[in-house]
């Protein structure tokens, strides 16, 4: 459980830049994230409204973002608008370990899912995982009230601190 939420972390600081760092807000409710920069691309799930993710490129009328898999996906522009943000800590150090241990649980449910649906095709499986885990990851940050930049100082405290034990 631990390597996949470590493989998971780097991933995401892997691609993420140095410097520079834009934005996007969700400005309408329901903002369908899709696999692929298409509206007929498979739906991986749907951000609410006020929502700010990391921009990592523009294709067309889409804005190319990075989800918790470490995997890039896709909101149409006409959803979102460019935002200053700067990435806050919070002070709940019992909510972030809550937040991590919810993390850990869903990767689990995701495995799970992702086994029962395609237990002999490892490409898809794999695909079906990633694409739970940022759904389920997302439905998280939104329970909490939280902002999906979080994920990965949430993330790299929770295995510092060893919050899996």
């Amino acid at each position: 459980m631990e390597r996949k939420i470590i493989l998971s972390i780097i991933l995401t600081l892997v691609l993420l830049p140095i410097l520079g760092q834009s934005y996007i807000q969700v400005i309408k409710s329901d903002a369908i994230i899709r696999f692929a920069p298409s509206s007929s691309s498979t739906e991986i799930t749907k951000a609410k409204e006020g929502n700010v993710f990391e921009l990592k490129n523009e294709n067309g009328d889409w804005y190319e973002i990075i989800m918790f898999s470490g995997e890039y996906r896709y909101i149409h522009q006409t959803m979102c608008k460019k935002y200053e943000y700067s990435v806050d800590s919070l002070n709940n150090e019992s909510l972030r370990k809550t937040v991590f241990i919810e993390f850990l649980k869903v990767e689990d449910k995701a495995t799970v899912e992702a086994d029962r649906k395609y237990p002999y095709d490892i490409f898809k499986n794999i695909d079906y995982n990633r694409i739970l885990t940022d759904k389920f990851k997302l439905n998280i940050i939104n329970d909490h009230n939280l902002q999906p930049p979080v994920y990965s100082k949430i993330v790299s405290e929770g295995i510092r601190k060893k919050w899996d034990r």
